[in-house]
């Protein structure tokens, strides 16, 4: 019997040598499942303003092209992401752009938008839609929309880029586009999305047509906040405490295909219960400060930090303090809602 079970186990190894030579597996011939789970690479992770904000700002002391200003990124790399992105869907970076700086017109495959933190006189211009961009707002560039973007103010200006990139270069479509010359031309108008689709319940009742029909691009805090404080009084998510989606006016689904933008209010003294999805997050905290236990592991932040929260992880949120916690995060809930993968668990 150990004399053929030796031969047999000869015999396969050469069987599964023929199969490599020809460019075949037979994943039937080694143990365990024949489809195999596979744990997240991502890392729950925190990231302190503190550090973050002096290294963004020494970033022009390298880099003081005036134009390619686009470039002047540094993105949030978690350590167990090969790509060095915010998790394996997601990428996150802080911009920095000095006045008078211009980032030449260009398009790419992957979704982006920005989340502004400081500094006024930027803009975004976004299919000819010029978007003036105040902190706290946010700005859409959907897939292949030319845009452009420059400080036109008197002092730096910071802000958030979330990308689906990582997706994109799975699936080996990850390009960009150059424009023919450094800015697009502009409409006569600035803030068209805004005054198509910025009023609540209210849209076009004719038809448009273009890259952006029927978008809102730019998202302004002051209404963002104004919804927020609305909900202050009324019953809440045990999960996530008050949290609004950002949506498009036209469809009332999330602003992007595969990244879903949220903010979120976290009461003083609230703490929530513990929950986790399938989906993955990078959450920025836009004014005060709490904390947050995931996986059991508890990660304190305060104003302007970021912390990634992987798929499938145990998490919970905390307002330690007397003011209100908001918290902006990028979510792929979208995508996996799209694939029919997205699931949530108590």
């Amino acid at each position: 019997m150990a004399l053929q079970a030796t031969e047999r186990a000869r015999d396969l190894e050469a069987y599964q040598a023929d199969l490599r030579a020809a460019g075949l597996d037979a994943p039937w011939a080694e143990p365990g499942p024949l489809i195999r789970p596979k744990a997240s690479a991502v890392q729950a992770r925190l990231w302190r303003w503190a550090d973050i904000e002096p290294l963004v700002r020494r970033s022009a002391e390298f880099m003081t092209l005036g134009r390619g200003a686009e470039r002047r990124v540094l993105r949030l790399d978690n350590p167990g992401v090969p790509e060095r992105t915010s998790t394996h869907t997601i990428s996150t970076a802080v911009q920095y752009i000095l006045p008078g700086e211009v980032a030449p017109a260009h398009r790419h495959t992957p979704n982006a938008v920005r989340f502004i933190l400081h500094g006024h006189g930027a803009y975004t211009t976004v299919e000819g839609d010029k978007c003036v961009m105040e902190p706290g707002d946010l700005v859409l560039t959907p897939s292949m929309t030319w845009h452009d973007h420059g400080n036109e103010g008197r002092a730096p200006v910071m802000w958030i880029d979330g990308l689906d990139s990582p997706v994109l270069r799975y699936l080996e479509n990850l390009a960009m586009d150059t424009y023919p010359e450094e800015r697009q031309p502009v409409a006569a108008v600035s803030g068209v999305s805004e005054r198509r689709y910025g009023a609540p319940g209210l849209r076009p009742a004719t038809a448009e047509s273009g890259p952006t029909a029927g978008q809102l691009l730019h998202y302004r805090w002051e209404v963002t906040h104004a919804a927020l404080l609305r909900q202050r009084e009324l019953s809440a998510s045990p999960y996530d405490d008050v949290l609004l989606e950002y949506v498009n006016p036209s469809t009332g689904r999330s602003v992007l295909p595969t990244l879903g933008c949220y903010i979120q209010m976290l009461r003083p003294g609230i703490r929530t219960r513990s929950h986790r999805e399938t989906s993955s997050a990078v959450y920025h905290v836009v004014a005060g400060a709490g904390h947050s236990v995931i996986d059991g592991v508890r990660f304190d932040w305060t104003h302007g930090d970021f912390f990634a929260v992987p798929p499938r992880a145990w998490h919970e949120h905390a307002n330690d303090g007397g003011d209100p916690a908001i918290l902006f995060s990028f979510q792929d809930v979208p995508l996996l809602t799209a694939l029919g993968l997205y699931r949530t668990e108590a």
